[in-house]
């Protein structure tokens, strides 16, 4: 790996950990070493924020991807009694539960008197939709150089 930290290779490397969240897989895909971008983000306060930056935003597609999926499900094949193949939407019940705990959790904490409201399920959908958009809004942003994230590119909307 090249200890060499050209603007092409800090830039290959910021996408690649946007993408991975992963400091060794991005590095090495960027073909620089993990020392040497390590190494500058304790000195450059610009690329120290560009890291950072980097790794909200695969956060930000990982709650993306775990929202969309237990909002909408998963596709998945099976096989009927008769040997024909279908397909049916598979929700991951338990982990949407995790989710909206952490949710209401998180409105509880900010109304400050421990007691959140109860949300009608369509408030709550409304809510969840407005959330999803607004990921979507700011990973198109983020990522606007041109590059599909592997959620476009795989999931048909």
């Amino acid at each position: 790996m090249s200890e060499t930290l050209s603007e092409e290779c800090l830039r290959a490397f910021l996408d690649h950990l946007a993408e991975t969240s992963n400091v060794s897989v991005a590095a090495n895909r960027a073909g620089v070493s993990r020392s040497a971008v390590y190494r500058l983000r304790a000195v450059d306060p610009a690329f120290s924020t560009g890291w950072q930056t980097a790794i909200a935003t695969g956060y930000d597609e990982l709650e993306f991807r775990m929202l969309k999926r237990a909002r909408f499900g998963t596709i998945k094949p099976f096989k009927r009694g008769d040997g024909t193949m279908g397909r049916a939407t598979e929700y991951d019940d338990a982990h949407g539960l995790k989710l909206l705990t952490a949710y209401k959790s998180s409105v509880e904490k900010g109304r400050g008197d421990g007691i959140g409201d109860v949300m009608s399920a369509a408030a709550a959908r409304d809510q969840l939709a407005a959330t999803l958009d607004h990921i979507r809004q700011r990973l198109d942003a983020a990522v606007g150089n041109g590059h599909k994230s592997d959620n476009e590119a795989a999931s048909p909307q």
